[in-house]
């Protein structure tokens, strides 16, 4: 029994002394653990800024899509579309009553959005007008620099003014005529609806293009998401 724990312990020690003189690259081959059946992790490459800003605009259009054919074809729609969306608005600077604006609503819808355009800028006449006055009181020994601006004013105002008052006594003799007798007023409506269009667009044209310089006045938002806004709106509006 002795003899044979005695050899047990020799062969250990023998193993461990084989052990020792093996070369460095085998021990290490040893010890380390078999990674070549394992596969390799490939590194995640994070999307680049300009694959984020593209992603982000596909989703903007396709929410966009998406709202208009939901109100084009799965918003209620009313008996009488027009009932639905016309508004009563206060248009100070217009001599039509209500019926007439309804009138030019329904018949002329592009001529309606030039009365509002024009309401818009007898606004605008009128507040720069008021604000070059304010100027001429506070300073009247400057009072000569301030009359000659107003003149200026006054005078795009005014051609403005008689090209639209011509403009709404052919849509009151248009409605008059529409509701004595209804196929003469659509026969009408239908030769004098492109006519009274441009000369609305003719007198509109000057008188916004002076004002626009108005408009290009006001302070640009901080920050870039309200400034890019705000250059959107000058390029397209």
């Amino acid at each position: 029994m002795l003899g044979f724990g005695k050899k047990k312990k020799k062969d250990k020690e023998e193993a461990k002394a084989s052990e020792k003189d093996l070369p460095e690259e085998k021990k290490e081959s040893k010890d380390a653990p078999d990674t070549q059946d394992e596969p390799e992790k490939k590194k995640k490459k994070l999307p680049s800024k300009k694959l984020i800003f593209i992603a982000l605009l596909i989703l903007i259009a396709v929410g966009a899509s998406s709202y208009i054919v939901y109100t084009l074809y799965f918003t209620p729609k009313d008996s009488n579309p027009q009932n639905a969306t016309y508004k009563k608005l206060e248009l100070k600077h217009i001599n039509l009553p209500e019926e007439m604006l309804r009138f030019s609503f329904d018949y002329f819808p592009d001529l309606y959005v030039a009365l509002i355009l024009f309401n818009s800028e007898m606004t605008l006449f009128d507040k720069e007008i008021a604000r070059i006055d304010a100027i001429a009181q506070k300073y009247p020994d400057q009072k000569k620099i301030a009359d000659k601006e107003k003149k200026t004013w006054g005078k795009a105002k005014n051609t403005l003014q008689k090209a639209f008052l011509k403009i709404e006594k052919s849509v009151k003799t248009t409605y008059v005529l529409f509701r004595v007798n209804k196929e003469q007023g659509l026969t009408q409506i239908e030769a004098k609806s492109k006519e009274l269009t441009e000369l609305a667009q003719s007198a509109l044209a000057p008188a916004r293009e002076l004002t626009q310089k108005l408009k290009s006045n006001k302070a640009i938002p901080k920050g870039f998401i309200k400034g890019n806004i705000d250059k959107l709106k000058k390029k397209f509006l």
